[in-house]
């Protein structure tokens, strides 16, 4: 294993506290819609009003990240990250609070969508700084993967740590946690020369952003696509589990899919990929459409771990190919917003598809909602082949 590509990125001295701020940071996104969820349930009883307060930090997330990669390029990233971390952990504080308070299932939604809608882009900005830390492309696939590979983590990591600190403490600590862990990694990244100095490439403004680009659109619903088919997954893998009557082990299962994940993502960026970015994104989507087939036939648990294995072995390698491929074809002035679009339609997926999956499994039927996983995905990777050819440097397409 080329082991030497990531000691090369980390040598650089400037990338150092940005990549160790944004690991910091991505422990709350990762844990905080179940820190939310533990929260609501234990002062309201009530799921149903968890889960309400959960969408709407989601969705109020997915809806402004776009609006906050937008600043971000046209003021810098210091400015923007900075009125975000000053506001969101007074809205995290303020959810606390309220549900504690016995606030209306109103008041607890609103406080929801204010936390989600400051949380700071600071992902984003870490990808679109890896542009002008690693000047290498080829590099720079490897520093996309490092990327890819810390968001694995948090996401084994943070439910992890929230679960702990819900039995030895509350889900009130857990929030709390979070909300400190997301202020302390926001305000390292701030603080860091490369962030400080950081400034949108110059070109013509446009009110469609990134969007102005057929190319970003394709993958916008191609993401969108991927996100259905993993919040179905998710709420399916659940379904199985508690249908076995361990619905503790889901986490378990999602775990091992990212643990997967994370691995292969390592091995991903230790390599040097002479195939351009288009043709890797375009057949590790097909790679991670049929990773998700073989859940269709799970019958138990036993079966369901080294499957959900099977199914992240495509995750953070086709997630290293998409920064690269947007880095490559994001319209001039815009790469932020372009990597935040990612990123909402993601959620937004994921979001529909466990709305989508919820229907489906309900009366213990998961393999129902296994097949809206295989479904979805199969059309993400239909639509990245059938965009193959829109998939061009934005210099070419100017």
């Amino acid at each position: 294993m080329r082991a030497h590509r990531y000691r090369r990125i980390l040598a650089i001295r400037e990338a150092r506290l940005p990549v160790v701020a944004t690991a910091v940071d991505r422990i709350p996104i990762a844990s905080l819609s179940l820190a939310t969820i533990l929260l609501v349930h234990a002062e309201t009883g009530s799921f149903k009003t968890a889960g309400i307060v959960e969408a709407a930090f989601a969705i109020a997330t997915a809806v402004t990240l776009p609006v906050q990669g937008r600043l971000v390029d046209r003021l810098g990233q210091t400015e923007v990250l900075g009125i975000a971390v000053a506001l969101n952990p007074i809205t995290l504080i303020g959810l606390v609070l309220a549900a504690h308070g016995g606030a209306s299932t109103v008041v607890l939604v609103v406080i929801g969508a204010l936390c989600g809608a400051t949380t700071p882009a600071t992902g984003s900005c870490m990808r679109a700084l890896w542009s002008s830390l690693v000047t290498d492309s080829g590099l720079r696939q490897s520093a996309f993967a490092l990327d890819a590979i810390s968001l694995e983590v948090a996401f084994i990591l943070g439910p992890l740590l929230t679960g702990l600190l819900v039995t030895v403490g509350s889900p009130t600590v857990a929030i709390l946690f979070n909300a400190a862990l997301a202020t302390i990694g926001t305000l390292l990244f701030v603080v860091s020369r490369a962030s400080r100095v950081w400034r949108g490439d110059g070109g013509p403004r446009h009110w469609a952003g990134p969007l102005r680009s057929r190319a970003i659109v394709l993958i916008v619903l191609v993401e969108l696509s991927f996100g259905v088919a993993l919040g179905a997954m998710e709420i399916s893998i659940t379904a199985l589990a508690t249908g076995e009557g361990s619905a503790g082990l889901a986490g378990v299962l999602i775990a091992a899919q990212a643990a997967a994940s994370f691995a292969s993502g390592v091995w991903y960026g230790a390599r040097h990929h002479a195939t351009p970015a288009a043709s890797r994104y375009v057949r590790l989507s097909f790679l991670l459409a049929l990773g998700f087939v073989p859940l269709l036939f799970t019958t138990s648990i036993a079966e369901a771990v080294p499957l959900m294995a099977l199914s992240g072995l495509a995750l953070a390698p086709v997630t290293a190919a998409l920064y690269s491929l947007v880095d490559e074809i994001a319209p001039p002035g815009s790469a932020t917003e372009a990597f935040t679009w990612m990123i909402t339609s993601i959620t937004s997926g994921a979001a529909g598809g466990q709305a989508l999956g919820g229907a489906l499994v309900n009366g213990g039927h998961p393999h129902r909602g296994f097949a809206a996983t295989v479904i979805a995905a199969g059309i993400g990777a239909a639509i990245a082949y059938a965009a193959r050819p829109s998939f061009r440097p934005a210099a070419s397409t100017a």
